[in-house]
This record gives C-alpha cells, sequence and structure tokens, in this order.
C-alpha cells in the first residue's frame, strides 16, 4: 500500500507467532460460537499509554468489530471523566461532571487514591458532586445503549453511594459484595444518565471507572490507557484483577513499552521490562486462563532529552525483540507496528505524511486511525485464514 507515494510496509501486516497458537485458536473459536450461532459473548482488553488514551485507535477497532455484523454490538467499554483530571479523552462518547473533585493516576508516584482497570481516581467529599454520560455523540449514532451500569469504585461510609433520578424515582446503586463494585439497574435500555452521590459528612467516595452495560451477545472492546503509564504504572494499581474480572477478557491487547524505552541508548534493561510484563500477564492469566495474548510493538519514535530537546530512540530493535520473546514464552501473537512502519528511522516518514505528529512520538488522529484500520485488518485475515 503506497497512499500518496507513501512506502508502508503491509507485507508485514499480519499477526505473527513465535510459540504455538493454540490461545489463538481457542480465541477464534468463541468467535465463531458468537459470530456463527450468536451464543455467548467476546470481551477484548486493550491496556497502553497515550495511544490507547486517547480512543481513536482503540475506537477504530471497536467501531470495525462492532460492524461485522451491525445486530450483534457488545458493550461500549471502559469510562472515566478524564475531564475531571484535565486531561484529554475521546471525543466518540460525552461526559461532563459537577462539584469538587481531586483525581490521582498510576504514573504518580506516590499515588494517593487506590486505582485499577482505568489506571484514573476522581475523589470527591462534594455533596452536589455528579457525573452526566452520553455514550452517542450525535442524533444519527444510536448504535451504544445500556441497561446497567457498573460504578467502580470505594468509599469508607456504607451510608455513601451513587444514585440517578429517573422520573419521580430515585434509583440507588447497591454494591455487589461479589463483583465488589456498585451496580445500577435501569428499567430500560438507555444511552445517557446522570449519577448523583449521597455522601454525609466527613465521608467520601473514589470513583475509578464506569462500565455500561446490557444484556445482549456481542463482541465488548474494553481499553485503558493512561497519558505516559508504562508497565510499573499498572502494576501500581492495586484494584487491577479485582476489576478485571467484570469483563473477564478473551483476548488481551498489550501495547505498553514506548514509556518504558524512553531513555537512553543503553539504558533500557529488557530482562526487567519482560519481568513487569510477566506480572501483568500473570493478572490476567489469573481471571481468564485460556485468554489469548497479543502484543504490539512499539512504534519507531524520538524521546525527550531535555523539555524542548528530542533525539531518536534507538531501543526499538531490543522492545521488539522483547516482544518477541514474551510471546513464544506465553503462546501469544505478535502485531509488529515496528516493521509495518519501517524500522529504525521510519518514523521521519510517517511525520512527513502527516501520520505522525511533529513530535515524532504519537500519532496525528488520521495516523491512530490507520493503526486501528491494519490491526483489525490483521486480526481478520488470521481470523479467516484459521478459524473451524
Amino acid at each position: 500500500l503506497q497512499p500518496n507515494g507513501f512506502a508502508a510496509y503491509y507485507e508485514e501486516n499480519a499477526l505473527l507467532f513465535p510459540g504455538e497458537r493454540t490461545r489463538q485458536d481457542y480465541f477464534y473459536r468463541q468467535l465463531d460460537s458468537l459470530l456463527l450461532f450468536n451464543y455467548g459473548e467476546v470481551n477484548i482488553w486493550h491496556v497502553g499509554g497515550s495511544h490507547v488514551q486517547a480512543d481513536v485507535f482503540s475506537h477504530q477497532m471497536r467501531s470495525h468489530l462492532s460492524a461485522i455484523q451491525p445486530e450483534i454490538v457488545g458493550n461500549r467499554g471502559i469510562l472515566f471523566p478524564y475531564s475531571i483530571a484535565r486531561t484529554n479523552y475521546s471525543k466518540n462518547y460525552r461526559i461532563s461532571y459537577t462539584g469538587q473533585w481531586t483525581t490521582d493516576k498510576n504514573t504518580r508516584k506516590p499515588h494517593t487514591f487506590r486505582m485499577g482497570i482505568s489506571g484514573m481516581a476522581a475523589h470527591t467529599c462534594d455533596s452536589n458532586a455528579s457525573i452526566t454520560i452520553c455514550l452517542n455523540t450525535n442524533e444519527q449514532n444510536t448504535q451504544w445503549t445500556f441497561n446497567q451500569l457498573q460504578i467502580l469504585g470505594y468509599t469508607d461510609s456504607i451510608t455513601c453511594y451513587p444514585f440517578t433520578v429517573w422520573g419521580t424515582d430515585t434509583l440507588r446503586a447497591e454494591f455487589d459484595s461479589v463483583a465488589q463494585c456498585y451496580s445500577l439497574i435501569l428499567p430500560t435500555q438507555i444511552d445517557s444518565i446522570t449519577l448523583n452521590w449521597h455522601i454525609p459528612p466527613h465521608s467520601g467516595f473514589t470513583l475509578t471507572g464506569l462500565i455500561p452495560r446490557h444484556s445482549n451477545n456481542g463482541i465488548s472492546y474494553y481499553s485503558s490507557g493512561v497519558n505516559g503509564a508504562a508497565v510499573p504504572a499498572w502494576l501500581r494499581c492495586q484494584d487491577l484483577q479485582k476489576d478485571l474480572q467484570h469483563i473477564r477478557p478473551d483476548l488481551a491487547i498489550f501495547a505498553i513499552g514506548i514509556n518504558d524505552a524512553a531513555v537512553p541508548a543503553g539504558c533500557f534493561n529488557a530482562e526487567s521490562f519482560k519481568a513487569n510484563y510477566r506480572q501483568l500477564i500473570e493478572q490476567v492469566l489469573s481471571v481468564s486462563p485460556q485468554c489469548a495474548l497479543l502484543f504490539i510493538t512499539n512504534n519507531d519514535s524520538y524521546r525527550y532529552v531535555s523539555r524542548r530537546r528530542m533525539t531518536h530512540n534507538t531501543n526499538g530493535p531490543i522492545v521488539q525483540r522483547a516482544f518477541y520473546e514474551l510471546a513464544k514464552e506465553y503462546n501469544g501473537c505478535i502485531w509488529d507496528l515496528f516493521s509495518i512502519m519501517g524500522g529504525m528511522g521510519s518514523v521521519d516518514n510517517w511525520e512527513e505524511e502527516q501520520l505522525i505528529r511533529h513530535d515524532r512520538l504519537h500519532f496525528t488522529h488520521q495516523g491512530y486511525e490507520l493503526l486501528g484500520d491494519l490491526l483489525y485488518n490483521a486480526l481478520l485475515t488470521d481470523y479467516l485464514t484459521h478459524s473451524h
């Protein structure tokens, strides 16, 4: 593929298996059950840093997968009120808030609040606090709906709880001691809601995520991204393994590594990188033992050497090799973005084509959409080739 004369290495756009492909084939059998017989559900978890927080790449994947069979649409995914933290978030849904909130994220050391699968936390003691979410951003798009809302978080008081006003009724979110979250059951399918909090004096609530759900079968694509997050940042999320129980991923897409590798040449420790990744992988497998594992290699990039100066990051091939070794060890697969881009030095070509921003680290909106298209094509091609 050579749009506008730009030579991207599309012959490299495939899922690669350094070891066995048993996990991936099991995942495809689950897809078969859903797509052919409308039986069961398929859950995908995509975790990373700023490439994922923007939710352009991941939402492109979500949109493609939900369009395979339009009548089979899964859950929208994990939401968080990023605007409270004054940071970027996906504009494919709307979220607003009232009241006073204090935020935290997994990249901070030390952090103030316990976190989970979103990698973020928002704490309030304000009795006027509220969160409003709307899954569909325009009247033409009515794809996403829910009739249950799982509210991830915690409080130090049993009299502190989320609720919503439904007509003349007040619907209280009940704490589910098994799922370890607050659950709000709604009488009908909706796409928007306002959550309020009953907060008594000297109490507070820490919100760590929102998962809108419906009861229909489908492919659900959950994404978790925090700007600047390396693997150790996700290991600092004490409630991550607990929260993974809510989605029980059938496929985990690991896209963490660009921040781990943002160090001078010779300073990246591949063994420590793999050891950290093993801890994260084991958390996933403790919840979903047969989960398929897909590793995305780092993009070719620049790294900061000061606030205003960047240099080419030469750690790309070392990280690439570490991902291949992890994939072989866990019988996972590789989507080799580093090779698809063209390897060392290719980031300059992508920047010239306006697919990478001028920092030569982050992709443009068009670039992230292209990544979503490429990964979807690689996944679908492999599925059509190897499903039974």
